[in-house]
């Protein structure tokens, strides 16, 4: 009887700690680059919505996504484990190990009384359909697609609400009468309406845009769909940049809803919102991020872990919590965001985590030296693996290639001094690279789903 008493009394602290905690909304795109928010550089186009929340908020100008590609960016995103910890490290047919193995963000709130939903692509699976591996992570509330593949397609087929199976009627992935992103964000505004001031709550709002298919929502542009051929898995547009243009835009229109209705419920002073991506901007479906500059000058794009790979945007925007707006070069990332929820919603951080809170930074103080290097890999195009250490950034490439390949070899960039990473100082400072390889060589542990064959055998 006591220890169900003392759980009881344990439940209602954490659930009366979390109600002085802020509501929480993480806006996540899919491969919007770091330069495709005009409040990021971009000349082509404006995005006045969130161009004015990060004008009332911080712009990040140094934050990361969790890694180059989807599922294990948002891997990253849900435990605050990097690429070289987590359990998914890789796309493909993986989701989140059961409770207690993969402790989500989701499942921290929830147990401490907040209102938990996930809309849009699932950020716990990947190319599965099991609708309740998302609700079993720490979800209340879930409409979307499970499976990544899913959302390669403006018009799909079916959505999952909770666990039933939803027929879009008329859907038909390259054409139809339900675009995704008026679909997800109708449905993220009924989750508003639906909450009070009486529990705080948490909305994952997950678009798949613009990732290809590069089709805008109609009526956004003229002209919709090209001819298909005969084997396209994308949706072909005869302007891809166009539809690429209208695509960002009805994302920034989707926040100003989302804005307009926090403001009518009387949530909006207490409500921060983070604006981010999973990953640099793609060359698929006809769009090249060179059409843009979606990029925003650095070098690389989707896959690569060169900067315009992993680095984007983040806006953070709360009227009541932050006390210094403007921009912050505090080098951060997707394995930071669940310690610093943790801390916001006053939830004990789990141990042995990759990331750290930047929650001060959001209360106006000045945050230390990062004392936890950012860490990528990736297991696509013959492996490679990056790290920030500071001003260092240290990129390799070709690791499943031979040991003496000349590709192999780390090269290091003053970021600094050099964001763009166009000159190599590896041979100035190998002191810095052995550093940084030691490092890595001693952070990574093996992993059975995602085997990297050199680095499992050599440590190195």
């Amino acid at each position: 009887m006591r220890s169900i008493l003392q759980t009881l009394a344990l439940v209602i602290a954490l659930t009366a700690q979390a109600m002085a905690g802020p509501n929480i909304i993480f806006i996540i795109a899919d491969d919007l680059g770091y330069g495709d928010l005009s409040c990021y550089g971009q000349k082509n186009f404006q995005t006045p919505v969130l161009d004015r929340l990060a004008s009332r908020g911080i712009r990040f100008t140094d934050h990361y996504s969790g890694a180059t590609v989807c599922a294990p960016s948002r891997c990253t995103l849900m435990t605050g484990l990097d690429n070289g910890r987590a359990t998914i490290r890789g796309n493909g047919e993986f989701t989140l190990r059961p409770d207690p193995a993969d402790i989500t963000v989701a499942r921290l709130l929830k147990n401490a009384g907040y209102r938990t939903a996930m809309i849009g692509k699932s950020c716990v699976t990947g190319n599965t359909q099991n609708p309740a591996e998302v609700l079993g992570k720490g979800f209340d509330v879930f409409y979307g697609t499970t499976s990544h593949v899913d959302g390669h397609w403006r018009y799909p087929r079916f959505v999952y609400d909770q666990e039933k199976r939803i027929e879009l009627s008329g859907n038909a992935l390259h054409r139809g009468r339900h675009h995704d992103v008026p679909l997800y964000t109708r449905k993220a505004l009924d989750f508003l309406s639906a909450q009070s001031a009486d529990q705080p709550f948490f909305l994952l709002l997950s678009y798949p845009v613009p990732h290809a298919s590069v089709l805008a929502p109609p009526g956004d542009i003229k002209g919709g769909a090209g001819k298909a051929p005969g084997n396209s898995h994308y949706t072909p547009v005869a302007d891809p940049k166009a539809h690429y243009i209208a695509l960002v835009r009805a994302l920034d229109a989707a926040v100003g809803q989302i804005e307009k209705t926090l403001g009518e419920k009387g949530l909006a002073e207490d409500t921060l919102i983070l604006f981010t991506s999973d990953n640099g901007s793609h060359s698929e479906g006809g769009y090249h991020p060179d059409m843009l500059n979606s990029s925003g000058g650095l070098r690389g794009l989707k896959r690569d872990l060169y900067e315009g790979g992993i680095r984007v945007p983040l806006i953070a925007h709360w009227p009541a919590g932050i006390k210094k707006p403007g921009p912050s070069d505090f080098p951060c990332g997707f394995v930071d965001f669940l310690p610093t929820v943790c801390e916001l919603a006053g939830i004990p951080v789990p141990p042995d985590l990759d990331g750290l809170s930047y929650a001060p930074l959001l209360d106006g103080e000045k945050m230390p030296q990062r004392s936890r290097p950012l860490y990528w890999e990736s297991h696509e195009n013959r492996g490679r693996r990056a790290m920030r250490d500071g001003r260092w950034k240290l990129v390799q490439y070709e690791l499943q290639s031979a040991p003496d390949a000349k590709a192999r070899k780390p090269k290091l960039f003053d970021l600094e001094a050099d964001p763009g990473e166009s000159r190599n100082l590896a041979a100035d400072h190998p002191e810095q690279v052995a550093k940084m390889l030691a490092w890595m060589k001693s952070h990574r542990r093996p992993s059975e789903w995602f085997p990297f064959p050199p680095l499992d055998r050599l440590g190195e």
